[in-house]
């Protein structure tokens, strides 16, 4: 029987092969596909039933694989854009006993479910604490129990931010059926990511940078600036790299210049390589047809093709007026 967690672990390719192929059909007929007749027909002729209640049927191994290896191609293109391994995941989770199921379809989705549960009564709870207020959190005019207390509670606040992105991109996916296994790290780590991106942009940017001129409209209250930070933080940690990496090039162009000035001068060496190149070429040509000019006898024949050669020249190098009796500057090279 396939694992919820690990579907493939301890499977044959052929085994891989009638197990994606009968999830896809179920998967297919349940949302009410067209599967052709002879694709059924394979798999059942494939399939060997368990008299065992609740077990995974066997596969037969004895015949030929090319009629499973075509049912199982049809199939992809039936279901598509799900994905063989997507509907697997899920034809086995389905079957799972997790107590937890009711959280989601599969166990990235459960797990997130979790950590969304656990930052939502850490931020509800710390909410309710005297030491959580606006002007709360600072790194430099805080300290002890009301520090940790509000650092808590912007790291609660960046879990929110951080599962929500995490749940929503992984449910489209396996709405459309493209989930994939392979990636249950990466949202984990991006999780984490967000956690730190939240943290580190309600410790470090001021309130004081969202106060509004004449003129400028603020959306948000003074006092939820710092939660709302770190829930951004938290929703996507491309915000913090962002603002380092622009912090980081305004202070090199303190010491290497703009951006803009580099890249000009980049372009203009570039430029001067290639129209370098580009005369040293043309010369090199010059000299090579004004050696095979001169190497031509006096038939008429010769001297129809000492004109064109002339003409070539002169495109070549439209101000060196060359002529017929022109010989190269530099000697025949005797080698």
């Amino acid at each position: 029987m396939a694992n919820s967690d690990q579907p493939y672990t301890g499977m044959g390719l052929r085994e891989q092969l009638f197990m994606e192929a009968r999830a896809m059909a179920e998967y297919a007929l349940a949302n009410g596909f067209k599967v052709p007749i002879s694709v059924i027909q394979t798999l059942e002729l494939f399939e060997v039933k368990s008299t065992e209640v609740l077990v995974e049927p066997d596969v037969n191994l004895q015949l030929p694989v090319d009629d499973l290896v075509r049912a199982h191609s049809a199939l992809v293109r039936l279901v598509e854009p799900a994905k063989p391994s997507t509907i697997l995941l899920l034809d086995c989770e389905q079957k799972s006993s997790s107590r937890l199921k009711f959280l989601g379809p599969v166990s990235l989705i459960r797990q997130m479910m979790v950590a969304a549960i656990i930052s939502m009564v850490m931020f509800i709870t710390l909410a309710l604490s005297h030491y959580v207020k606006e002007d709360g959190g600072h790194i430099l005019s805080s300290g002890g129990i009301p520090l940790l207390l509000n650092l808590l509670f912007f790291l609660s606040a960046a879990g929110l931010g951080a599962s929500f992105s995490a749940l929503y991109k992984a449910n489209t996916y396996i709405a459309n059926g493209t989930f994939d296994p392979t990636y249950h790290s990466s949202y984990w780590i991006r999780f984490f990511l967000g956690l730190i991106a939240g943290l580190m942009l309600s410790v470090l940017i001021s309130k004081d940078a969202f106060k509004g001129g004449a003129g400028v409209v603020i959306l948000f209250e003074p006092g939820i600036i710092h939660p709302m930070l770190a829930m951004l933080g938290g929703f996507s940690a491309d915000l913090l790299h962002t603002i380092l990496s622009r912090l980081v090039e305004a202070i090199e162009s303190l010491f290497r210049g703009s951006t803009k000035s580099v890249i000009a001068y980049q372009l203009q060496e570039e430029k001067s390589r290639l129209a370098s190149a580009q005369v040293q070429q043309q010369s090199k040509l010059a000299i090579e047809l004004l050696q095979l000019q001169q190497t031509m006898g006096g038939a008429e024949n010769s001297d129809a093709l000492k004109s064109n050669i002339n003409k070539m020249l002169n495109d070549l190098l439209p101000d060196a007026g060359f002529s017929p009796d022109d010989k190269p500057k530099e000697p025949l090279n005797k080698d």
